[in-house]
């Protein structure tokens, strides 16, 4: 799958700074969701966007910013369909977890994975983006719910009776005499629809069996006898009626991210539905898992490696206070600005516009390109590629430009070099040239100021995710070298200088208290 290299950018969506390391997951995503639709279109089976991601895809036109998982339905028998197909048309590594072949996943739904394990294979991570851990797609089942109500409140007793025993043979709460005899029972109301294990067969198979007989009794009501679809495990089973199954009769595809995703055609009454009128309104709602997904298997690692897991960290000595030389009086100020995209540039440009109102300063801005790399940091572009990437001709025309590749730091000293890439060498995906660094670029500079991209919304205590991404582009290389940090307001200062502290040290505090500074109490350069 082509992923345009600047979707990987740091970006500000409704407020929400997204960074690099959260579109790694989000296009690892996007590559399973691509196989699957490879496969759904080439057989005709239906499937549609679902939850978070169909109020993403409506609203967002991709994900929803603060969430990091993409899921999707099927109807039972689309399922049963991809299912028969998928394990030979699926590419090499891919796996499918259910309850039959995940140890643990003692779910009614299925989830189609990039790899059986986390891998820092070179070959592998430059193959994912650099992305190193499981990337998942979850495939919500829905089943048709019986119009009669006695059928429905005997198909939902069963299901449950099915599931309750198999979770207390597998998690051992209840002896071996009483799961004979539950066991007996279900071989007497079942027969041979039950493939019962041997007599020496482990809990789990037990329980596998017992789980795929559940699953046989979610499906069999059949459509004829039904109005209506609901994702039995665990809504249809706790008294959820469902949609109108009409709802799901036809798709059609909108936009997603940088390519396309099918939902049902009345989508705008299943999110009525789901989540009121409202639902185009934007609010910043955390909750249905762990925000970001790949934290858990990082924690996971951590439990078991006899390794460091690879990472920026800070070293003693790293951000010291340098003395910044005074403003010689009279003296014209020499200025360099390197934003890294047209976009990002209104985020210099006050300061920029401040210093153009003080007069005597000379001013260059100086476009930097944004580069795809590989897992050995090597820059993955074409001369041509490398030629426009750093959209030079998207820029307003009245500023005073020059290319990067015409410009060498090092023959001159600049008064002040102001720059917007956090990163150096430390972003997961991508690059700038690295003689543009914060840590070369501090000798060739009195003063070496940092500004954020973006401005974004305000974050306050349980802006829990917001905080989260923080650790990404705030306790960063550039951020840390600059002799000046200028934020948008105090309370991101707040932020930083939180953020920068707990990563550095409580004794480094009076160091960021320093350096960081609203923009409205820059002082006079």
């Amino acid at each position: 799958m082509n992923i345009p290299v600047d979707f990987f950018r740091d970006e500000v969506r409704c407020g929400f700074r997204v960074p690099t390391a959260i579109k790694q997951a989000w296009a690892a995503q996007l590559t399973v969701l691509h196989e699957i639709d490879r496969i759904c279109e080439g057989h005709g089976i239906s499937y549609f966007a679902e939850w978070g991601t169909l109020l993403g895809a409506v609203r967002h036109r991709g994900f929803i910013p603060w969430d990091d998982d993409l899921d999707i339905g099927m109807k039972r028998e689309d399922y049963i369909r991809f299912r028969k197909v998928a394990d030979r048309e699926l590419p090499e590594g891919y796996v499918i977890h259910d309850f039959e072949r995940q140890e643990g996943h003692w779910l009614f739904l299925a989830r189609v994975v990039n790899r059986r394990h986390f891998s820092f294979d070179p070959g592998e991570l430059t193959r994912w983006h650099n992305y190193p851990w499981l990337a998942g797609i979850d495939i919500f089942i829905l089943d048709y719910r019986y119009r009669d109500p006695e059928k429905e409140i005997a198909r939902g007793r069963d299901t449950l009776r099915l599931i309750a025993l198999a979770d207390a043979i597998v998690q051992q709460r209840i002896d071996a005499s009483k799961a004979q005899s539950g066991l007996d029972g279900v071989r007497e109301q079942y027969g041979e629809e039950f493939k019962c294990p041997e007599k020496d067969a482990s809990a789990r198979d037990i329980g596998v069996a017992l789980y795929g007989l559940a699953q046989k009794q979610m499906a069999r009501c059949p459509r004829e006898e039904s109005d209506r679809l609901v994702q039995l495990f665990p809504w249809g089973l706790k008294g959820a009626e469902g949609l109108p199954k009409e709802w799901y009769d036809r798709t059609v595809r909108i936009p997603f991210e940088f390519t396309d995703i099918p939902v049902p055609a009345v989508y705008s009454d299943i999110l009525t539905n789901r989540y009121g009128r409202s639902w185009m309104e934007i609010r910043k709602v955390w909750g249905g898992h762990d925000y970001p997904s790949f934290e858990g298997q990082k924690e996971n690692l951590r439990r078991i490696a006899d390794f460091e897991l690879p990472g920026f960290s800070y070293r003693p000595g790293m951000g010291n206070v340098r003395d910044v030389e005074k403003k010689p009086a009279g003296r014209e100020i020499s200025v360099l600005f390197l934003p890294v995209g047209e976009r990002e540039w209104t985020g210099m440009r006050p300061y920029y516009d401040s210093l153009i109102s003080k007069g005597n300063t000379r001013i260059m801005v100086v476009p930097l390109p944004v580069f795809k790399k590989n897992a050995l940091g090597e820059i993955e572009a074409s001369d041509e590629e490398m030629f426009l990437a750093d959209h030079y001709a998207d820029y307003p025309s009245d500023l005073p430009m020059e290319r990067w590749y015409d410009l060498d730091p090092s023959r001159e000293r600049w008064d002040i070099i102001v720059i917007q890439d956090p990163y150096d060498a430390e972003n997961p995906c991508l690059t700038i040239p690295p003689v543009f660094y914060s840590s070369e670029l501090l000798k060739y500079t009195r003063q070496l100021v940092y500004i954020p991209s973006f401005v974004t919304d305000e974050i306050g205590d349980n802006d829990r995710n917001d905080l989260y991404n923080l650790k990404h582009y705030v306790t960063a290389p550039g951020v840390i070298n600059a002799d000046r940090v200028i934020v948008q307001s105090e309370n991101i200062r707040r932020r930083y200088i939180d953020a920068l502290t707990a990563f550095a040290g409580e004794e480094t505090g009076a160091k960021w208290e320093h350096k960081v500074q609203s923009f409205i109490a820059t002082e006079e350069i």
